[in-house]
């Protein structure tokens, strides 16, 4: 194919320039469907103005405790769009508005996009986008948590924009669907961008067959298919900040590491993602300049939104950069409106739909057990723990128990309610964690439990994620903190240590102690041993956490007798 022009939709806001998509296909013969180039940046250098976001996770709109939305992205297109009517009559400035990535997983929202290619209605984050008239995204991590298929609807049915990504290899399921790359030409300038995503936390889920390659090596490689043609060439990345970032994996390289070794390409900007960093909040810091590429990333949850100023000219430079704050401007009344039509605008009002009863027990505090959730014996958890336990059985699959950790319970449900809605479980578990099973030896189940005492948070030190567990009720043990020591474990109604060369199947989320890893780094480098899960292989059982949580609402409600209690599983003394 080589090239392939975007239109935009009627209902897209949109910018004054044209939007090319660009394949690994593409050459000089492409290049001459391009719009005229302009001649004259040395005499008049053009300001692009860029406007960006990172890891979105879907929140359109954040939820109010009394579940009324309160409009996100809708501020930053009100932003965007205010600078595209000064622009229009310029002939020295353009627009660019852009996502580097995770898109999806992680608000209401999501449920909208279905599961694996099935019960899919839309994709929320790339139907405002559309709406909006973004530019381009590029593939995150999380975008490929519900699947291939629901990521081939998602694009096919509401990206009106480029989706990219340079070093995803695939057999060719996603061709004319994500490219490498794209050249946006606005008054005659032309500007590349070249998309990259990280391997790092990447759910392949079965039958999907794609990879993540090196991103140096893809840049290098489309680098030079761009260059000839182009004026400006940014990277829109969401591989991360650097190695060792402690939000999120890093694997490979992240952006600093992938500008070091730009040696011989000249690349404007780096606009990065995954790792939740704000950058130069206060203007560009010379910490993120590397190569002289400046490195940007503003956030999440689009809580803060990047305005970069770029020149180009003979010459190109970064003018200004800032991060700044969502929270006190204006909606989009255009934006919003439209959105309300929108399958993902009407489903609002499913989501506070009641699905179950909700009967908690009298001393239930939700300030106490949501803060600190990490503590001692959490009703939550028990049950979490023993609706997935109940509802994985309820399959044919045969397990000894289940667990999660604290990342499984984010924001607990009211206890002034009477009632569980859909809104309520995903503000519960907001990412879509798939259910996988493990087998272990009880002298490895052993193991992970008294490394438990370690990570529970403790009241001299500050409570950090340290991945502490909380199991269903076939395991109960007694923690001595003053000891970091675990006792009188108990499987299935038996002394564990009785039973250490037997073979334990358990049921968790896969994310398990994900974000765990700043602190096990830390014990490891003190020489302190980490069991844990990582090098343990696991089968995946295509079962989604969260919503075989609601099915179990949906049937029992959350009261004592479904689970929500506490039984004396886990004593500390």
């Amino acid at each position: 194919m080589g090239i392939k022009e975007f239109g935009r939709s009627e209902c897209a806001t949109g910018n004054n320039g044209r939007i090319f998509a660009v394949d690994r296909n593409f050459s000089a013969s492409d290049a001459v469907s391009l719009p005229e180039r302009r001649d004259d940046l040395q005499e008049n250098p053009f300001l692009l103005k860029i406007f960006h976001i990172n890891d979105l996770h879907c929140n359109i709109h954040i939820f109010a405790e009394d579940y009324s939305t309160i409009p996100v992205f809708s501020k930053i297109v009100n932003e965007v769009e205010k600078e595209r009517v000064l622009s229009k009559n310029r002939s020295d400035t353009g627009v660019l508005f852009l996502s580097a990535g995770d898109d999806s997983t992680g608000s209401p929202l999501d449920h909208l996009t279905g599961y694996d290619g099935e019960d899919f209605i839309c994709h929320p984050a790339y139907s405002a986008f559309s709406l909006a008239g973004i530019d381009a995204t590029v593939l995150g991590n999380h975008d490929f948590d519900t699947g291939l298929q629901t990521l081939i609807k998602s694009i096919v049915n509401d990206a009106a924009f480029p989706v990219l990504s340079a070093n995803l290899k695939h057999d060719g399921e996603l061709d004319g669907l994500v490219y490498p790359g794209a050249i946006f030409v606005i008054k005659g300038v032309r500007i590349g961008i070249i998309g990259l995503t990280t391997p790092g936390q990447i759910r392949s889920r079965e039958g999907s067959s794609f990879s993540i390659t090196n991103p140096l090596e893809a840049v290098e490689e489309f680098y030079d298919k761009l260059v000839p043609f182009c004026d400006s060439i940014i990277i829109l990345s969401h591989l991360g900040y650097k190695l060792g970032s402690t939000f999120a994996t890093v694997k490979i390289m992240g952006d600093m590491e992938l500008a070091s070794g730009l040696k011989d390409q000249k690349i404007d900007l780096i606009i990065g993602g995954h790792t939740h960093d704000f950058l130069n909040i206060n203007g560009l810091e010379l910490k993120n300049i590397v190569n002289n590429i400046p490195v940007l990333q503003a956030g999440f949850n689009g809580l803060f939104y990047g305005k970069t100023i770029l020149k180009i000219s003979d010459q190109n430079s970064l003018i200004r950069t800032s991060v700044l704050p969502t929270g006190n401007l204006f909606s989009n009344r255009d934006f919003d409106s439209a959105f309300k039509n929108t399958d993902a605008g009407r489903s609002i009002a499913v989501l506070k739909t009641p699905v179950g009863n909700l009967e908690l027990f009298d001393e239930y505090s939700l300030k106490s057990y949501n803060i600190f959730k990490d503590s001692f014996e959490n009703p939550m958890a028990n049950f979490i723990t023993d609706a997935l336990a109940a509802v994985i059985r309820d399959t044919g699959q045969e397990i000894d128990f289940t667990l999660i950790d604290g990342t499984s319970m984010m924001r607990f449900f009211n206890h002034l309610g009477k009632t569980v809605n859909t809104l309520d479980v995903y503000r519960l578990m907001p990412y879509a964690d798939t259910i996988v099973l493990i087998t272990i030896t009880g002298r490895k189940l052993g193991e992970i439990i008294k490394e438990n005492a370690r990570r529970i948070n403790r009241d001299n030190k500050p409570n950090i994620e340290r991945g502490f567990l909380h199991f269903s009720k076939e395991l109960r043990y007694t923690i001595d903190k003053t000891r970091d020591d675990v006792t009188d474990i108990i499987i299935n109604s038996t002394l564990l240590e009785t039973c250490y060369d037997n073979l334990f199947t358990l049921a968790m989320p896969n994310y398990v102690q994900g974000l765990a890893r700043c602190w096990e780094d830390s014990e490891a480098a003190h020489g302190n041993t980490i069991s844990g899960f990582k090098d343990i292989p696991k089968k995946d059982t295509g079962m989604y956490a969260r919503n075989e949580l609601l099915n179990y609402i949906k049937k029992n409600g959350v009261s004592a007798e479904s689970g929500f209690l506490l039984d004396g599983r886990l004593e500390i003394i």
